[in-house]
């Protein structure tokens, strides 16, 4: 499958009119040691970072960025960074910045030009004069590499991850570093940690229960891998997403879908269904002849998500929006590993963005 259908798929969890064009494979995760960059003085110039291309130099401090991933800009923003430009993935935003990430943006003055979420155009990028690209979540090609690190250094995800599955805090650290805001970067990290520390320990009866986050694309349920960035959300609040491995092949991809006929295949004990561009989920996975003998269904373990800004919350991982995700989905959590009917509904008062302490 090539990335305009993944990131269209991990996108919109249904279907999204338009995504990535870029061919690439997708390799299994590897949990190798030291894959970040040891930490340094903020400000260090130049800088050295690894990526799975090659190695990133960056000779000075940074001032015209571009991020050619598709969630990067959250963490300039929260690094105090105005980009130059940055890259839509999907939501329609303006400047193609989230509710959660918009007051951030704000604070920092940014008004980015916004590059399609299709084929990258090198001309327009080469345009902006950039000092520095990130395409830390980009899924580009080595070939596309290239070509933009002839425009300006790039920066690349780790090779030690599938593509879109490299660990928030090794892509903070790889970010950090290279805009000289290393410092910044670990309170970053030791912001988030806290708070999903605070989480788990206010629900240690959470601690090793089955769960996976759920779909449903073309009549086909579908779970993801245990090492997608939304199970590992899960994970971090001390649940168990890894049973999702066993009923398929993560090293070929990032999701698995089984027929409805499979559907009781499905060990977990809750199941977060993102149905919010398919709003008839839930309806047509509660037909299906086999939805009662599923565990989740006789656990009550069922959660249905049919806010979308939730789920770009979810989908994004990022500094600025973990914090609005953790915030929506406790609540429904508590209910879910209850036995309790819950569902995750679109506010009805405008989206109030989370910002990191200062």
């Amino acid at each position: 499958m090539n990335n305009q259908r993944k990131l269209q798929f991990a996108a919109a969890f249904i279907a999204l009119s338009v995504a990535l064009s870029a061919c690439s494979s997708s390799d299994a995760p590897e949990a190798t040691e030291g894959a970040g960059e040891e930490p340094a003085a903020s400000g260090a110039f130049p800088v050295e970072i690894e990526n799975k291309f090659g190695t990133t130099v960056i000779p000075e401090q940074p001032e015209r960025i571009i991020t050619v991933g598709f969630h990067e800009q959250d963490w300039l923003y929260a690094l105090g960074i105005a980009p130059v430009a940055v890259r839509e993935w999907y939501g329609g935003y303006e400047y193609a910045t989230w509710p959660w990430a918009d007051e951030a943006r704000q604070a920092v003055g940014a008004e980015p030009e916004v590059l399609s979420n299709t084929e990258l155009n090198f001309e327009q990028i080469a345009a902006l004069d950039p000092d520095l690209i990130i395409a830390t979540w980009s899924g580009i090609t080595e070939e596309e590499y290239g070509l933009l690190s002839q425009i300006a250094p790039t920066l690349a995800q780790s090779g030690d991850w599938a593509d879109y599955g490299m660990p928030f805090e090794e892509e903070t650290r790889m970010i950090a570093k290279a805009v000289g805001k290393v410092e910044e970067g670990e309170a970053i990290i030791a912001e988030i940690d806290a708070a999903f520390v605070e989480a788990r320990a206010a629900h240690p009866e959470w601690e090793g229960r089955t769960t996976a986050v759920g779909f449903l694309y073309e009549g086909q349920p579908g779970v993801y891998f245990s090492y997608d960035p939304r199970p590992q959300f899960l994970a971090r609040l001390g649940l168990d997403p890894t049973p999702a491995d066993t009923l398929g092949d993560p090293e070929t991809d990032f999701y698995v879908s089984v027929s409805p006929e499979r559907l009781d295949s499905f060990p977990f004990e809750s199941i977060v269904w993102l149905a919010s561009l398919s709003p008839d989920t839930q309806a047509q996975i509660e037909a299906m002849a086999l939805y009662p003998q599923m565990t989740a269904t006789k656990t009550g373990g069922h959660i249905w998500s049919t806010d979308g800004v939730f789920e770009g919350a979810f989908s994004f991982a990022s500094p600025l929006s973990q914090l609005y995700a953790l915030s929506k989905l406790i609540p429904s959590l508590e209910g879910g590993l209850k036995g309790d009917r819950t569902s995750l509904a679109p506010p009805t008062t405008s989206t109030r963005p989370l910002r990191l302490r200062s």
